[in-house]
C-alpha cells in the first residue's frame, strides 16, 4: 500500500471544504452502446459543476495578429472528489444529471481524466 505524502491530509479537508460549499447533486446514469449499462446501476452524488456559455467565443491576437483560435465554450466540466467517490468508474458517453438545476439538464461524459491526485476531472458536453 502507498505511503501517503505529507500534504495529502490537507488536501482531503481543503477539497472537502471546497464541496462543501459548491458541489451540488448529479445523477450518473452510466451508458454502453447507447443504452443504460446494467452492470452499472445510476448513483447519485455530489461535486462540483461548471458550465460555460451555451455559444462558440473566438478569439484573435497576438501582438502580431497572426492566428486565430475558436474556442467552444458550451462545455461543462465536473470535479469529483477522488477521497470520497474512489470507486468512481465514469467513461466516455456515460450522461450526467445536474438534478437540482432547472430543467435538470443532462450533459454527455466527452473524456474523463484520472491523473489529478485529488480530484476526477470530467469533461463535460451537451446530450
Amino acid at each position: 500500500m502507498p505511503v501517503a505524502a505529507r500534504f495529502h491530509e490537507l488536501r482531503d479537508r481543503i477539497v472537502a471544504t471546497v464541496d462543501e460549499k459548491f458541489a451540488e447533486p448529479v445523477r450518473l446514469s452510466f451508458m454502453k452502446d447507447g443504452i443504460t449499462d446494467p452492470d452499472r446501476a445510476q448513483r447519485q452524488i455530489e461535486a462540483p459543476l461548471r458550465t460555460g456559455d451555451e455559444k462558440p467565443a473566438s478569439s484573435d491576437g497576438g501582438s502580431d495578429r497572426k492566428w486565430k483560435a475558436k474556442i467552444v465554450a458550451g462545455q461543462a466540466e465536473l470535479r469529483i472528489d477522488r477521497t470520497k467517490y474512489a470507486d468512481l468508474d465514469l467513461r466516455k458517453g456515460d450522461k450526467v444529471r445536474a438534478i437540482s438545476r432547472p430543467g435538470e439538464p443532462v450533459f454527455e461524459v466527452l473524456s474523463v481524466n484520472g491523473r489529478d491526485h485529488s480530484r476526477l476531472i470530467v469533461r463535460l458536453g451537451q446530450s
